[in-house]
């Protein structure tokens, strides 16, 4: 599943990409796994980066 992508590869393109599937694109890989990697190593996909800032904007914005 893997093809020897470290979790370091992961880290680095889950912070680069906007999208799990253009950063499962850059790893080769399909958004599937790239977000069952992501799952495994714990690190936060980009699309759950996403959905986190939306909610803090949303929370901050209630508050304000």
């Amino acid at each position: 599943m893997d093809k020897g992508i470290t979790r370091e590869q992961v880290e680095r393109v889950a912070r680069i990409y906007n999208s799990n599937e253009d950063a499962g694109r850059a790893l080769g890989i399909q958004m599937r796994s790239f977000s069952r990697l992501c799952r495994t190593y714990q690190i936060e996909t980009p699309y759950a980066r996403r959905r986190r800032r939306r909610e803090n904007a949303r929370q901050a914005a209630d508050e304000g």
